[in-house]
């Protein structure tokens, strides 16, 4: 890494990569740079390199097939036999959609929402605004 931004250069590597699955530069199933190519490109070593990817690997955001290389996977899963963060998360996330529709729709009718009950819904809504939107595409789909 050639530049130090108060962090460890696997955490920065592991940062920057992260970025780009999230942020679909690297989709999913694409695989990830060879570690020659982030070696050659990040100017890091190959301990930093393998840890990064490590810690990319346990936070479920790649995936290594023996002898074919290391996959991005958005959203993240775990492990490959669990269930990843969608399968739990979407249903979640939509009924906080329905549960948000219907208490604006309660509170406009009465016109008597609690500065709780208003704050409450607004950091919902803050929340929500800032899923990736990879997450709000796929909530977008039947």
């Amino acid at each position: 890494m050639t530049e130090f931004r108060g962090q460890p250069a696997y955490l920065q590597l592991a940062d920057d990569l992260r970025e780009r699955i999230r942020s679909g530069k690297l989709a999913t199933g694409a695989a990830l740079p060879s570690a020659q190519e982030l070696i050659a490109s990040s100017g890091a070593s190959s301990t930093v390199v393998k840890n990064a990817v490590s810690l990319l690997r346990a936070e479920g955001y790649v995936v290594g097939h023996q002898g074919k290389g290391v996959f991005a996977q958005f959203p993240p899963r775990l492990a490959d036999h669990s269930r990843g963060a969608a399968d739990w998360a979407l249903p979640l996330l939509l009924a906080g959609l329905e549960v948000e529709a219907a208490l604006r729709q309660s509170l406009g009718k009465n016109g008597t929402g609690s500065a709780d009950g208003e704050a409450a819904l607004e950091h919902w809504r803050e929340a929500f605004d800032s899923l990736p939107a990879s997450v709000k595409d796929r909530l977008a789909r039947p």
